[in-house]
């Protein structure tokens, strides 16, 4: 990664650390009050892209390219199951973002969930209090709601690594000269 990359994603990371302070102070299990709520696959499937299925170390390499020519583009990579079958554990999610009032339902966001930290669920419902979001895998709604101060962008583009990346990392020297880019700890 480059010098000017790097300072980018992290004053990306302090933009976004007093909302993660924030969060993690003022943390309220309150539940989901909107029993019934499920978000829509036809409006999921319409609204959120789907992940295209790349080599295991190409989908970091392709959100770099993307967010270097798509300036307000920025990437992370995921974690979990709650947004399956739509994206996979370690699925490289690229956001921008839009005006809160363009959001739509079936969109996948990114925001400030309840533990501090970035989730990326679907949009399902629009309400007084914000959007309700919720994990396409995921039997209930999320408690905290889509908010201007806790949103941080739309999922625009998706890359799926056709295997585990860290596996890949592990069988690039057999494959070539380079040194080992994983640490071993014996």
């Amino acid at each position: 990664m480059t010098d000017t990359n790097t300072s980018i994603r992290f004053a990306t990371l302090r933009r976004w650390a007093p909302f993660a302070a924030l969060a993690l102070s003022g943390l309220v299990f309150s539940g989901c009050a909107t029993e019934g709520v499920a978000f829509s696959p036809s409006a999921v499937k319409a609204m959120s892209p789907a992940a295209q299925l790349v080599g295991p170390l190409e989908s970091y390499r392709l959100a770099q390219n993307f967010v270097a020519g798509h300036p307000g583009a920025d990437f992370m990579v995921g974690s979990g199951d709650s947004m399956l079958p739509l994206y996979k554990d370690h699925t490289v999610i690229i956001t921008m973002r839009m005006p809160i009032s363009s959001l739509q339902p079936g969109m996948t966001v990114v925001f400030v969930g309840d533990r501090g930290f970035p989730v990326a669920h679907a949009l399902v419902r629009k309400t007084a209090e914000g959007w309700i979001a919720m994990g396409v895998g995921n039997p209930e709604c999320d408690s905290r709601r889509v908010r201007d101060d806790n949103y941080m962008g739309v999922v625009v583009k998706a890359f799926e690594p056709a295997s585990s990346p860290m596996m890949a990392l592990l069988q690039e020297p057999a494959a070539g000269s380079r040194q080992a880019l994983v640490a071993s700890i014996p």
